[in-house]
């Protein structure tokens, strides 16, 4: 039986899921030392933590290295708990990942809320938030599980916040929903009358406008919250 490849996510050189392990990084062909946890060893909870699905655990920021491991204790998921670990080498990021990370570094420039008095003649524009939920009703969203939509979200929050007060929640989710159309799921046969919504939806943030929602593929835009 093919044993699976071990992974291990890491920000700055630590563990970033629980644990603040600093740990000893490969250079070149050489793999880095050996960790090792005396004692009672619980998943989640006490050990070290090593995973098969590295995609699942990305951070914003992270980096992965291919793992091994010794005496493997426990399984839950694509993760399993282990006395001694070491990492083997740097693995590198997927494309749609890199590109979303290019892409994120853009939403700083947005001029949030600062509309450039160039509407489109098919949005509904109002003048503030408030006057553009009360005309469209109350809208609920489900917010993005994926890494990299999860890290548009985190970036356009941040970005968007000062200026924009309420807008940074509009705004988050916008910018993970098209990280995941136009990065994460680039490849899968989504309808082009889709993907053309998603971007519509952006191109308003980036005019300066804030959305609310959209009523019938109608996109309700305001000027300021």
């Amino acid at each position: 039986m093919k044993t699976k490849k071990l992974y291990k996510i890491l920000v700055d050189g630590k563990s970033c899921h629980g644990g603040d392990l600093v740990w000893s990084l490969p250079k070149g062909k050489k793999p880095g030392a050996w960790h090792t946890i005396e004692g009672d060893l619980k998943i989640c909870s006490r050990g070290i933590h090593l995973t098969t699905e590295p995609f699942n655990w990305y951070k914003w920021g992270c980096t992965a290295y291919e793992a091994e491991a010794k005496d493997i204790t426990s399984w839950e998921d694509d993760k399993c708990v282990v006395r001694s670990a070491r990492l083997l080498k740097k693995v590198t990021h997927p494309k749609w990942w890199t590109d979303c990370e290019g892409w994120v570094a853009t939403l700083k420039n947005i001029a949030w809320l600062k509309p450039d008095g160039k509407p489109k003649k098919e949005w509904k524009v109002f003048e503030t938030r408030d006057a553009a939920r009360a005309a469209a009703g109350a809208a609920a969203w489900d917010a993005a599980g994926d890494a990299a939509g999860a890290a548009a979200w985190d970036a356009a929050w941040d970005a968007a916040r000062a200026a924009a007060g309420a807008a940074a929640w509009d705004a988050a989710w916008d910018a993970a929903l098209y990280a995941r159309s136009e990065f994460v799921c680039k490849d899968l046969k989504i309808e082009a009358r889709h993907r053309t919504h998603i971007r519509a939806r952006m191109e308003v943030w980036q005019k300066g406008y804030g959305l609310y929602c959209d009523v019938n593929g109608v996109l309700y835009v305001y000027e300021k919250v």
